[in-house]
């Protein structure tokens, strides 16, 4: 009798031990997602908050904001370069946003007249320009253009 309720025993068990593991290891792969969607929810935020103190705080206050954002950026580009996949990102596209936040930094340090800065942000901008669709981005006129095309649509869209 042993014989026959054995290898079924057996089977029931082996069945019930590998649907633990299975639905454990797609629960915890569905709880990364989650935590990886909630993360870049809130660096959108940071990057909205920023793109509002361009628009409509002092330089400085912009200067600040935009830098954070960078950094912040800059941060999630290192912690998920080690994942090796295509695109490790499920709404954010960082190279598009490196490329406005620099170009935005470049106008504003132009504008408080530190060349130096400026022209750093503008060559940053433009090497993010490489890695989007936005490859005609080649000098810093060209991202002048951009930001100053951008501008005059935001206060159209604002009015």
């Amino acid at each position: 009798m042993w014989k026959k309720i054995g290898p079924v025993f057996f089977g029931i068990v082996t069945g019930c031990v590998l649907g633990i593991i299975l639905s454990m290891s797609y629960m915890g792969r569905t709880l990364a997602t989650g935590m990886f969607l909630l993360q870049e929810k809130e660096i959108l935020n940071i990057g909205q908050a920023a793109e509002d103190a361009y628009h409509n705080e002092p330089n400085q206050v912009a200067v600040w904001a935009l830098e954070n954002y960078i950094k912040t950026l800059n941060n999630l580009k290192e912690e998920r370069k080690p994942a090796k996949v295509k695109n490790p990102y499920f709404i954010l596209t960082p190279d598009i946003d490196l490329l406005f936040a620099h170009a935005r930094l470049g106008k504003i340090y132009k504008q408080m007249g530190n060349d130096e800065k400026s022209r750093y942000h503008f060559e940053q901008a433009i090497s993010h320009s490489k890695n989007t669709k936005f490859k005609s981005l080649n000098t810093q006129e060209d991202c002048e253009k951009m930001i100053d095309a951008l501008d005059k649509s935001h206060i159209k869209s604002s009015e």
